[in-house]
């Protein structure tokens, strides 16, 4: 369970080859110019009509390293013709793309569904090209529509062994496959040797599969043999798993992934974004770096000692089947149905961490694991608990098994959850799960406090509990209560969880001996995971409140988030000033500009060493003299993700659930634009100060400057209504301090007559955005000046206007001062 990093350089800057916009014709090949190194196309696009059920873009090209981006509704960004350095980076482009193919080769291909998360549909699909190799790439570029609904397949590897040196258990042995023992043709299966049959029964169970599922895409599967032991009571007939699990959060972006902060193995990560594993990760693209199923078959069955000797039938026949052996075709699409997403990931196992704790991320240098102790990053909710829920007092009430909460308050819940159904005795003999109203209410057959809560598979005719009342028609979940190595309640390993106790089920823990070539319940709950072909709706993409933004656990620390102007066809244009302290605790400040492109604040590259978040210098304070330029002393990124904030685990750290919205503020600054690694960064739950409700009327909310005249400096301001009473004032200045650094201010006060007198005031106590805040939280320093805010009544239609008079000393001498300034609103009105 590795989470595969994609390494790119975030801050690597592109030039863009001009060329005139090219619309595709579907199937036709476009020869592409040469692209050079570091250049990109972003000019590329094919219309989709109505009725299309599959859109394939595939790039074949040579030379370079060529990645490929696509995106519906608005265009990739291009180059600022106006300076002189790039404002287009790989990062940003990459972000841009709503689907993506990204491997180590200049060969890529993505196919878009109507069931994507930005489904297909009719109208404009935007193609870019980006070539981060080191030499140029000549290839063409094909984009195809069609009517006809896709059909995929599962890709068989029987020719990539590997050797675990720590357990030989984990080993993948193809002689499994390979083995030329005489066989008889049984069942259909007209192999000759035993190596034969095997490949041709995992080869039926891999196109079962793909029938009762409907799988549209490629899914690629290490077929392994190991020998796994057992004995003549029990053994482990077989295991598999996707080799890979991924998240989509600002840090890590992966657009295609419908639920972000979420866990998805690679087989639903690669389905829903349309492209093999190598173009999702990045990589090679070689068969074993390719896989995303490995499935394991035990090597030792059929052996004297294991099972008394049983062997897998191989037929393809199941009504062939001689009494006494095991379906492998059977065993083979259980386990192969694990892989495709069938798992959850809540910890089972106590000598991992805490019992019913989410999965994080740990990086230990180039290395990743999924772990629930000591994270790099998470822990994180997965996509198959996500549809699980506890079910309680009789059966009578339910509450979600993930989902939002603080400090992993709900672990001792759902590891109580995950002990709820059968006994398995100290004999190891499982008793069923519970019977009766007593226990399940209304339940038909065992149940457990674990249920499967998705509405699909709950009214699907193959729920034995269809058309009860919820939670009664939940599915349960195998949760035993193993008590055959101890006296009390523990969960089983591999097996809680991530299993169903209806009887005659595929995907329940125990082998029944029964053909169950039938997907059942694990079509209908695996609809939820990402592999439903039913059209999905457009996301509705998260849509900032104009304001200051903080994060309860950084007082003193935000930025103010301004709408600079409208833009219809790029998305929306934002200001963002991040105010903050430096090393030493002096107030700083950071400035960003950039589009809101599918819900996420995106800003363009402003310096010539890359930034995105500016910090500038002055060259005076003398009005119409400030002069600033950008620091390229300093490095600075910045990325605000509006969407599904509640999910990410640094918004579960305290209760936010009373925000009136959250965002996830991914930011980088430092003096290392080469190696941003050596730089500061950290992901920050933010808020809004103020709701749009709270706004006064009239409303002087935004961000105000003194023109073009005197450009440079400016403040934001809030106006805020509190009732009866006159609005409150609160002022954030933003201007030339000592050495004609950036620094910041804050001012509060009451607006009477459109007219507001405040003493301004600097924080005494700032610390460094990656330091612990100080006890008490930060404390205003004494007064360093006043400012007097005169604002003229509000004409329909135009900018609000005012009168700003202010005197702000410096520590050491000097002060930064105006006298009866005009000033005018530079952010949109609210509600223009």
């Amino acid at each position: 369970m590795i989470r595969r990093l994609a390494t790119i350089a975030a801050a690597l800057a592109l030039s863009q080859a001009v060329w005139a916009d090219v619309g595709l014709q579907s199937g036709a090949a476009n020869n592409l110019p040469a692209l050079p190194a570091g250049n990109y196309f972003s000019n590329y696009y094919i219309d989709v009509p109505a009725g299309a059920q599959q859109l394939a873009v595939n790039l074949n090209a040579s030379g370079g390293d060529v990645d490929l981006f696509v995106r519906f509704g608005s265009p990739f960004p291009v180059q600022n013709t106006s300076v002189s350095y790039p404002t287009v980076s790989y990062d940003l482009l990459s972000r841009y793309g709503q689907y993506h193919s990204g491997s180590s080769t200049s060969n890529e291909s993505v196919l878009i569904l109507p069931s994507d998360k930005v489904p297909l549909q009719t109208g404009r699909w935007y193609i870019a090209l980006i070539n981060g190799g080191s030499s140029t790439a000549n290839g063409t570029l094909t984009a195809s529509y069609s009517s006809t609904v896709p059909v995929g397949d599962i890709a068989l590897d029987f020719n990539s062994s590997y050797v675990d040196p720590k357990d030989a258990k984990n080993n993948c042995d193809i002689s499994f496959w390979t083995d030329s023992t005489p066989a008889t043709p049984i069942g259909g299966n007209n192999g000759t040797t035993l190596g034969q049959q095997r490949q041709n029964a995992l080869a039926y169970a891999a196109n079962e599969l793909v029938a009762q599922l409907g799988i549209p895409t490629t899914v690629t599967v290490q077929a392994c043999g190991a020998h796994l032991g057992g004995d003549n009571n029990s053994a482990t007939l077989a295991h598999a798993g996707a080799t890979s699990f991924f998240y989509d959060e600002p840090h890590y972006p992966s657009p295609s992934l419908p639920k972000k902060y979420t866990w998805y193995p690679s087989t639903v990560a690669t389905r829903l974004n349309g492209s093999s594993l190598c173009g999702f990760a990045g990589g090679a693209c070689d068969t074993l770096s390719n896989d995303e199923i490995q499935a394991v078959f035990n090597m030792d069955v059929g052996t004297a000692s294991v099972l008394n000797g049983q062997k897998f039938y191989l037929g393809f026949d199941p009504n062939q089947k001689p009494a006494g052996q095991i379906d492998f075709i059977h065993i083979a699409m259980h386990e192969m149905t694990h892989g495709l997403g069938f798992l959850g990931l809540v910890n089972t196992d106590s000598t991992q961490g805490p019992l019913g704790a989410k999965a994080g991320l740990t990086v230990n240098g180039s290395s990743a694991s999924i772990d629930y102790t000591n994270l790099t990053d998470g822990p994180f909710d997965d996509i198959f608990d996500d549809s699980v829920s506890i079910v309680a007092n009789a059966g009578t009430t339910y509450t979600p098994f993930a989902g939002y909460e603080v400090n992993g308050a709900n672990d001792a819940a759902r590891a109580a959850a995950m002990v709820s159904g059968g006994t398995t005795t100290s004999g190891g003999d499982y008793v069923p799960g519970l019977y009766g109203t007593t226990n399940c209410g209304v339940y038909s057959g065992p149940c457990t406090g674990l249920r499967w809560s998705d509405a699909g598979a709950a009214n699907s005719s193959v729920n034995q509990n269809v058309g009860r009342a919820a939670p009664a028609d939940f599915p349960s979940l195998y949760a035993p209560c193993d008590k055959s190595k101890t006296s009390t309640c523990a969960e089983q390993n591999g097996s809680t969880l991530s299993h169903t106790v209806q009887a005659g089920d595929m995907m329940n823990a125990y082998d029944s001996g029964t053909n169950l070539r039938n997907m059942g319940l694990a079509v209908p709950m695996l609809g939820p995971i990402g592999w439903s072909n039913a059209a999905a709706p457009m996301p509705t993409w998260g849509q900032p409140i104009p304001s200051n933004w903080y994060d309860v656990s950084h007082s003193g620390h935000g930025f103010d988030f301004q709408l600079g102007y409208h833009d219809a066809i790029n998305g929306d244009v934002y200001v963002l000033t991040f105010y903050s302290y430096a090393a030493d605790g002096a107030p700083e400040w950071y400035q960003a500009v950039g589009h809101l492109v599918d819900g996420v604040f995106l800003p363009a590259i402003q310096s010539a060493n890359g930034s995105t978040l500016l910090r500038v210098k002055y060259a005076s304070n003398a009005p119409g003299q400030l002069g600033a330029t950008a620091d390229t002393s300093y490095y600075g990124s910045v990325v605000v993700d509006f969407n599904q904030a509640a999910n990410s685990p640094v918004c579960r750290n305290v209760d936010r659930s009373q925000a009136p919205q959250l965002a996830v503020m991914y930011w980088v600054i430092g003096t290392d634009a080469t190696n941003t690694a050596n730089d500061q960064s950290a992901s920050w739950c933010m808020q809004p100060i103020v709701p749009l409700a709270s706004h006064a009327t009239p409303d002087y909310n935004g961000h105000w400057y003194a023109g073009s005249a005197d450009s440079g400096w400016g403040f934001e301001l809030l106006d805020v209504n509190v009732g009866s009473a006159s609005p409150a004032v609160f002022v954030y200045m933003y201007y030339p301090g000592p050495n004609n650094q950036p620094t910041w201010a804050a001012a509060s006060g009451t607006l009477v007559n459109n007219s507001a007198t405040m003493q301004v005031v600097q924080i005494a106590n700032g610390y460094c955005r990656t330091c612990t805040p100080p006890a008490g939280g930060v404390q205003p320093g004494p007064s360093i000046g006043s400012m007097r805010l005169t604002l003229n009544p509000i004409t329909a239609g135009q900018q609000p206007t005012g009168i700003a008079t202010f005197q702000l000393a410096y520590p050491g001498g000097g002060a930064f001062t105006r006298n009866n300034v005009p000033i005018q609103m530079l952010s949109v009105p609210t509600g223009r």
